[in-house]
């Protein structure tokens, strides 16, 4: 009777230990996996900083390179204007002035820009979704084009309902990256001509389509026109020195806010850009 209980006492401790045992190679397996897991994470977020620390130093040596000329055009009047301030006839004074003045006023927007740039590439960086009328942040920002749409007499067609379109996005950062699109449809046009904007509503997406009659891109250049720092034309139709940063970072903004954008464009007769968002 004795032997049995033994026996009972063994085969129950020997079946405890092998379900711990199994139990604990679950346990390490699980565990190798979650090392696994967090090493390739870590490898991840290595590669994304590394990237990000790459477009930091590249935007820093386009910035050092871009701010040369207009602060060494500052350096330079303002030395003359020290050296001879007695020979300086007001109007000469003023001419001078103004061309700081203009070239303070270009170094301070790259600076912005070059900020927002790098704003936007950083792995912390969060967005303020709300919902809102589409059609009326569109409206609002085409208005602000009012008083160079009269200067070029540029005729401004929309084509969307006046029906309320809901869309969930950052209004401030999505609106920049609009204001970008509209800003060059002006700037890269001629006198007399349209600038037309549809949006569509459709079951799932809402299509933005900016159509202007400017001076066109070639099929060359178009598959590069949203990397950063990359220009066409050194300086637009106004005499505005380009930067080549607003169309990557309107493709951030777009991307961030899961929508596409597309270009179509012709020599001389215009382009076309499609932005598609989705419906929240």
């Amino acid at each position: 009777m004795q032997n049995i209980i033994i026996r009972l006492y063994l085969l129950q401790n020997k079946s405890i230990l092998g379900e711990s045992k199994k139990n604990s190679e679950v346990y390490i397996n699980e565990l190798e996996e979650k090392i696994v897991d967090l090493s390739l994470r870590l490898k991840g977020k290595t590669s994304e900083l590394n990237s990000v620390r790459e477009s930091n130093t590249k935007s820093i040596g386009k910035l050092i390179h871009n701010l040369r000329n207009p602060v060494g055009v500052i350096f330079s009047f303002t030395d003359m204007i020290l050296e001879d301030l007695e020979e300086y006839t007001p109007e000469k004074l003023e001419k001078h002035l103004q061309i700081i003045k203009n070239s303070a006023s270009f170094s301070l927007e790259l600076l912005t820009i070059v900020a927002k740039y790098s704003q936007l590439q950083s792995p912390n960086l969060t967005y303020s979704f709300q919902s809102l009328n589409y059609t009326e942040l569109v409206n609002d920002i085409l208005n602000e084009f009012n008083a160079i749409s009269v200067e070029k007499n540029i005729k401004i067609e929309r084509e969307f309902s006046k029906n309320p379109i809901s869309l969930t996005i950052d209004v401030t950062e999505f609106a920049v990256s609009l204001r970008n699109i509209i800003n060059n449809a002006f700037r890269y046009s001629n006198n007399n001509t349209t600038i037309k904007i549809t949006i569509k509503e459709n079951l799932n997406t809402v299509e933005t389509i900016i159509i202007d009659e400017g001076i066109g891109i070639s099929e060359d250049n178009l598959p590069a026109i949203f990397n950063e720092f990359f220009v066409v034309n050194t300086y637009s139709e106004d005499k505005q020195k380009c930067i080549g940063l607003g169309l990557a970072i309107t493709n951030k903004i777009i991307q961030d806010h899961k929508g596409t954008i597309s270009v179509t464009s012709l020599i001389n007769k215009g382009t076309q850009i499609k932005i598609i968002l989705p419906k929240k």
